[in-house]
């Protein structure tokens, strides 16, 4: 059987199930095995757990070597199950130090001690390091593999043992010859193509630049993300709090950490107390579930303080029926008004447009002040007539549908106002407190919009009828 190389990896997934069925193992690992690892990881995540454990007890793991970071925590664990830390160890030995780092989070501390024990020395012993810096920090996402060298070299010093390790395959990324001083502190660096072409007489202090920005190792790796795409870099240099060069965060550590956050923040915005990690479709129904069930029993609690105000106006609401009618509709616009408000300012916050200053706290105040101002003068008449023809087609006299008219256009006002004042200054005032303002989540802006809504529609309601 022969796979198209346009083939998606669901597609590829189905084949080889089949072959599988067929006891055709030769073929599917022929079919695996010619693979660009990226797709076979795509076909692990579309297979079956039956199947996927089939596979993996008979596959090389070298094509998925570039991948093992990347691999959903579900597959990863099935991985070592089926072929054990040995088999990991083999082929973990070819990464670099950063990404070995990156797979050791996936197992538990007992797994990570055994996996150390299994590398070779110098590699255990870089991994550790990296492993002391927390997951989120740049710490735990630089890559340390770099040229690194003292300003009193020459430059013919340096080249020679640069040309030696690169062939030795010894760095990992290398846009930039890394100088120090004689205590480790970074003094600068030279692009590599400008460094080979340097006069060779001449020292690296020299020749040297001072990188436009540098990052703590401790400081939260968005922000640096922030930084390099802020001064445009393809390597951010990490230094400790004394100014000793460590590492550096690349571009695709950039990535990586953008896509990352930005899934986490969707997730959260979504509701989901806790992030996914990895593939959707290789995650299962239970896990699923458990990310997003402890948010639909806080969101149903907190209903039931809007069940309680439309109960505690029963009077009114069996005097006037018809005002049942219109609590969907404000509910829901307020709604979609504070989530509005949330997004754009949990998207100035993302860009470092907004900080969490009592400045940019009254900023965000006025500018929504006027942006629910400008709406409300298209939404008001909109909703004026809405009440008045539902009302008099209902049955009400005109002077009843005018009524129930004012009262929606009134409770609009005020709903429209308090949802969008508390959607933008929600994540402003959480970020002032440190707390991820992505746990402002859509439904949780929903339910306060209800509750506003409900509470002033039927005060509203009750003074003027």
């Amino acid at each position: 059987m022969s796979v198209s190389v346009k083939a998606s990896g669901e597609e590829i997934a189905s084949q080889l199930a089949e072959l599988l069925d067929e006891d055709r193992y030769d073929e599917v690992l022929n079919i695996f095995e010619s693979l660009d690892p990226y797709t076979a990881l795509s076909v692990l995540i579309h297979l079956g757990r039956d199947y996927r454990s089939e596979l993996l007890s008979r596959v090389s793991l070298n094509n998925l070597t570039p991948v093992l970071s990347k691999m959903p925590d579900e597959i990863f664990y099935q991985l070592t199950l089926v072929r054990g830390l040995d088999d990991l160890a083999k082929v973990l030995s070819h990464l670099p130090y950063d990404e070995i780092a990156d797979v050791m989070l996936k197992l538990t501390p007992r797994q990570r001690a055994q996996l150390l024990s299994l590398l070779p020395k110098e590699s255990a012993r870089e991994v550790e390091k990296l492993l002391k810096y927390h997951p989120e920090s740049v710490g735990g996402v630089m890559t340390t593999q770099v040229p690194i060298f003292n300003k009193d070299m020459t430059v013919s010093e340096a080249r020679d043992i640069y040309v030696t390790r690169d062939k030795a395959g010894f760095y990992d990324k290398h846009h930039y010859i890394y100088v120090v001083d004689e205590k480790g502190r970074l003094y600068g660096w030279v692009e590599v193509k400008s460094f080979l072409i340097k006069p060779p007489h001449i020292k690296l202090s020299e020749c040297s630049q001072k990188p436009p920005a540098t990052v703590n190792v401790n400081m939260d790796r968005e922000v640096a993300a922030r930084i390099a795409v802020r001064y445009d870099l393809l390597e951010v240099p990490v230094v400790d709090d004394e100014g000793r060069f460590l590492g550096v965060v690349t571009l695709d550590d950039v990535l990586d950490i953008t896509v990352g956050e930005l899934s986490e923040d969707l997730l959260k915005y979504g509701g989901y107390f806790e992030a996914l990690r990895g593939s959707y479709i290789a995650a299962s129904p239970l896990k699923l579930a458990l990310r997003r069930a402890p948010m639909i029993i806080y969101l149903y609690l907190m209903d039931s303080i809007t069940g309680s105000i439309v109960a505690s106006f029963i009077s009114t609401i069996e005097r006037f029926a018809i005002l049942a009618a219109f609590l969907p509709m404000l509910s829901d616009n307020s709604g979609n008004i504070g989530s509005q408000a949330s997004t754009i300012v949990l998207r100035g916050l993302v860009l470092g447009e907004l900080r969490p200053t009592y400045k940019d706290i009254l900023r965000v105040l006025r500018k929504e002040f006027a942006v629910t101002s400008l709406m409300l003068t298209i939404l008001m008449p909109v909703a004026f007539t809405i009440g008045f023809a539902v009302s008099f087609v209902g049955g009400l006299t005109l002077l009843g549908a005018l009524k129930i008219a004012l009262v929606v256009s009134l409770a609009l006002i005020v709903s429209c106002y308090i949802a969008d004042i508390v959607g933008a200054l929600l994540p402003v005032m959480l970020a002032k407190m440190r707390v991820d303002p992505a746990v402002v989540s859509a439904p949780l802006i929903t339910t306060i919009a209800d509750i506003a809504t409900s509470l002033s529609y039927f005060l509203v309601a009750t003074y003027l009828l």
